[in-house]
């Protein structure tokens, strides 16, 4: 990054505002990056330090910078917290973050596939793990006229369906106005985020999550702003107060189940403190369930927030855990007035969902054996979990690094105890090393941690994970 101010007639702490915003278009600042200190900052640009602060104070009340008492001033881990002023048609047709291959991202997509690649980036079920949906014949006839007649919320066979597997898993009655049957949950996210919030307004999240990798805020010039979230999956309380007062949270959005990338289940007093905080500010929750109707069929001991508190809570699943990601079939309970109104957005946008996939959702909920099918799912996940685990113990027993079991899901925390901390670059060296894994950075954080999904993982895929990770942490020891 060169410290140069731009030229133009405009004040000074403009263009140090100009010259950051910049670097970041151009991938020159990348998140989690430190900025110099505003004393050396000012003599290099040749302006007072006063001039420094109004530029960082400006970028901080931003979202796009973050001052950590005791360490100096950071870009923004939380990458989508970035607004950007106006649109620069010219990034998207020059090698920026998302066309550049050196892209952490763009580089694991390539290597996708591709022989001898250990696949732990993916965590959703493959068709080995997916649970066999039976279908009854219907003609091309009855599918277009059932399309013609279907409500814009979603087939009512399919609500129904749902009405009678989550009624006792939410503890409260459901009824068809309640629900938006949705192309999988981040359509749900999607018409949340383009129906409920506008441009410029500030939502939480957990720190680290995967809505760090959504770009569906950013499009929407919404910033997003990370809560800590502890060890055992629940939220810092007093730093979730302290951002809404001072950027007015219109929502909090939470996966407590199941955590994703962590793994871990916010405990029951976390989440009625959760609920009680959140009732005190009046701040509505979102909340995201991906494994909802796994539990559900389970009868897992699981109260989602939702059945904590049935009025301020918008609640998110899908089928995704159970017949796997290209089910594309989603759902949001919510109040009436919400599901007709964001029912009514998607009409207008053109992007309603088919009817087929809700047939196959419908006759897939209707099987009989479910549960038990369930189980055995469970417990090939589990045995996957295993392997991954034995794979990886010479180096947890070195002190190598920390496992972190997760409570539910398909992934693994994992944190490297290495005497330097990484920076994203590091991370390619897994890549060289044709092993996929989802770095910290991914999530909105950097503290050498990365997340591991087993559901690929076989018991042949051991001893070669074993060898392969040798290598990796052989190499990032080199670079200290």
């Amino acid at each position: 990054m060169q410290w140069d101010l731009p030229s133009g007639t405009q004040p000074p702490y403009q263009k140090i505002i100009q010259l950051i915003t910049t670097g970041l278009q151009e991938g020159t600042l990348l998140p989690g990056q430190q900025l110099p200190p505003e004393r050396q900052l000012a003599k290099q640009l040749n302006v007072n330090r006063s001039t420094v602060q109004h530029a960082f104070n400006e970028l901080v009340s931003r979202g796009i910078l973050e001052r950590r008492v005791g360490s100096g001033t950071w870009v923004n881990s939380g990458k989508w917290g970035v607004l950007s002023q106006k649109v620069d048609w010219q990034s998207y047709l020059t090698a920026n973050r998302l066309s550049d291959p050196d892209n952490y991202m763009v580089r694991l997509r390539q290597l996708d596939g591709q022989p001898h690649v250990i696949n732990l980036a993916h965590s959703s079920i493959g068709a080995d793990l997916a649970l066999p949906v039976e279908m009854t014949a219907l003609s091309g006839n009855q599918l277009v006229a059932q399309e013609r007649h279907v409500n814009i919320s979603g087939s009512a066979a399919l609500k129904d369906q749902l009405i009678r597997h989550l009624t006792t898993y939410l503890d409260q009655p459901l009824t068809a106005n309640q629900l938006l049957i949705t192309s999988g949950a981040q359509q749900a996210f999607y018409l949340i985020a383009q129906g409920l919030l506008q441009y410029g307004d500030a939502i939480a999240i957990e720190k680290p999550s995967y809505f760090y990798q959504l770009s569906l805020f950013q499009a929407a010039g919404i910033r997003v702003l990370g809560i800590p979230l502890s060890p055992d999956g629940s939220l810092d309380l007093d730093e979730l107060q302290r951002l809404y007062y001072r950027h007015h949270l219109r929502f909090l959005f939470v996966n407590p189940t199941g955590q994703n990338p962590t793994g871990q289940t916010m405990p029951l007093h976390a989440r009625q403190a959760l609920i009680a905080k959140c009732q005190e500010l009046k701040l509505p929750i979102v909340e995201d369930d991906p494994l909802g109707m796994n539990l559900a069929l389970t009868g897992a001991a699981i109260k989602p927030l939702k059945a904590l508190d049935p009025d301020n809570v918008l609640y998110i699943g899908s089928l995704s855990s159970l017949i796997g990601a290209n089910a594309r079939i989603g759902w949001l309970i919510a109040p009436p007035q919400l599901v007709d109104r964001l029912a009514n957005i998607r009409q207008e946008m053109e992007s309603g969902i088919s009817i087929f996939p809700q047939l196959v959702a419908s006759q897939f909920l209707t099987q009989p054996n479910l549960a038990a099918q369930l189980h055995q799912q469970n417990a090939q996940l589990q045995t996957r979990y295993d392997n991954l685990k034995r794979a990886l113990t010479p180096f947890e027993s070195a002190g190598r690094l920390t496992i972190q079991p997760p409570v539910n899901g398909n992934n693994v925390w994992v944190t490297l105890n290495l005497p330097h901390e990484l920076v994203p670059s590091d991370y390619t060296l897994f890549l060289n090393n044709e092993l996929l894994v989802r770095p910290g950075f991914l999530f909105g954080v950097t503290k050498n941690q990365l997340r591991l999904s087993f559901t690929n993982f076989t018991d042949a895929l051991v001893p070669e994970l074993t060898r392969k990770w040798a290598r990796v942490m052989g190499q990032l020891m080199d670079r200290e």
